[in-house]
């Protein structure tokens, strides 16, 4: 095996630690900004460029539930074609972009954005609210 054996934390100059490792393997780091390079000489901020969550969910079911996330503890079915995601982690205010999908061609609203939830609106081509499966919605912005 090459490289470095029993490391688990770097430190900056001032002796505070930048990065840690847990027993896990877990990378911990601490700097609040941690910038990737991209494509040429693009970079952007890791913390700000990742979804702070997601859904995958069928909107048919009886009892709605996940097929898939992350950072989400629950879903709640408003009524035909209305679900709300409420967050494990909350978000740092209202404002965070979010926008959600489905299966078939639909019209989806990502709306009423708030620091614990958001709520997606499916609507069929009439603009009427219409249950669909293969839902999904991604939310972007500061965590709290």
């Amino acid at each position: 095996m090459a490289g470095i054996v029993g490391l688990t934390e770097l430190q900056h100059t001032n002796a505070t630690s930048a990065m840690t490792i847990d027993t896990s393997g877990n990378l911990t780091i601490k700097t609040g900004t941690t910038t990737v390079q991209g494509e040429g000489a693009a970079t952007t901020n890791l913390q700000q460029g990742l979804a702070k969550n997601w859904v995958s969910f069928d909107g048919t079911a009886g009892t709605l539930s996940f097929e898939d996330s992350f950072n989400s503890t629950s879903l709640t079915d408003i009524g035909t074609g209305n679900y709300q995601v409420n967050f494990t982690n909350n978000m740092a205010n209202g404002f965070f972009y979010c926008a959600g999908d489905t299966f078939y061609l639909r019209h989806v609203n990502c709306e009423s954005r708030t620091t614990v939830r958001y709520r997606i609106r499916v609507a069929n081509t009439s603009n009427s609210d219409n249950d669909r499966e293969g839902v999904r919605g991604v939310a972007h912005g500061d965590l709290a």
